[in-house]
């Protein structure tokens, strides 16, 4: 009996890795609806302690989930991302740039392309009960958008899920075009999640996921970057709604 030639003794663990990364993202995109729709924002404001710690509480789930998975795929965090950038400076220009391409992005689907499919904006009216109301902002600006949101959506989003989806596409040295498509895919899913807004707001926010998925992309696939303007954006939403800059209304 002849011995395995090389490439296929290669091929079976690249095929075992590939299938490996198929369940997980599956499993992962099929937990993050299970327990996103159950919770809107509409059941949380202006809640009681319960909702609120169960919004929290959801987040750190899928987090620690996220965590086993990348374990048992022999990776860590900071294979995805969550590392010291090389150089210092190229996270604030990476942040700059981010916003500034974000407001271009959501102002040309909310001024022309929702528009013309025939859509409205975000259904955000759940929000403006933040108006004047203090407690329930800093809920929302602090462990919410700086915490659950910034920390924890992109750990699972651009983190997990694009290395994972990467890694259905590309195997385990995915290149540029890969991790493009990548990106493009768990904007996808990002904007499928935020359902709750409608299908306007789906549309937006998956732009917007695809947008700072390309952040991460262009920081050398650095975290921090996507995790600072993700905060950045939601802080300062959450404060205009408070102030009433916004009004909530879909």
């Amino acid at each position: 009996m002849s011995a395995p030639s090389v490439s296929s003794a290669v091929k079976a663990p690249r095929s075992g890795l590939r299938r490996q990364a198929v369940f997980q993202a599956a499993a992962m995109a099929a937990f993050v609806f299970a327990l996103s729709f159950p919770l809107s924002p509409s059941d949380v404001v202006g809640a009681g302690y319960g909702p609120k710690l169960a919004l929290l509480g959801r987040m750190a789930l899928l987090v620690a989930v996220a965590a086993w998975m990348l374990r048992a795929a022999g990776r860590h965090w900071s294979d995805v991302g969550l590392r010291a950038p090389p150089r210092w400076w190229s996270i604030p220009v990476a942040v700059v740039v981010g916003y500034l391409a974000l407001g271009a992005v959501a102002g040309a689907m909310q001024m022309a392309i929702l528009p013309a499919l025939g859509l409205s904006g975000p259904d955000l009216s759940a929000f403006a009960a933040l108006r004047g109301d203090l407690p329930e902002y800093l809920f929302w600006a602090l462990p919410v958008a700086l915490g659950s949101a910034a920390v924890g959506e992109e750990l699972v989003a651009r983190g997990f899920l694009t290395d994972r989806i990467a890694a259905v596409l590309g195997g385990a040295a995915p290149n540029g075009v890969v991790l493009f498509a990548a990106v493009i895919l768990q904007g996808a899913l990002f904007g499928a999640c935020h359902a709750y807004q409608g299908l306007g707001g789906a549309l937006l926010t998956g732009a917007v996921g695809m947008v700072i998925g390309l952040v991460w992309l262009w920081s050398g696939r650095n975290l921090w970057a996507a995790i600072i303007l993700h905060g950045l954006v939601d802080f300062v939403s959450m404060t205009a709604f408070y102030t009433g800059a916004v009004g909530g209304a879909s």
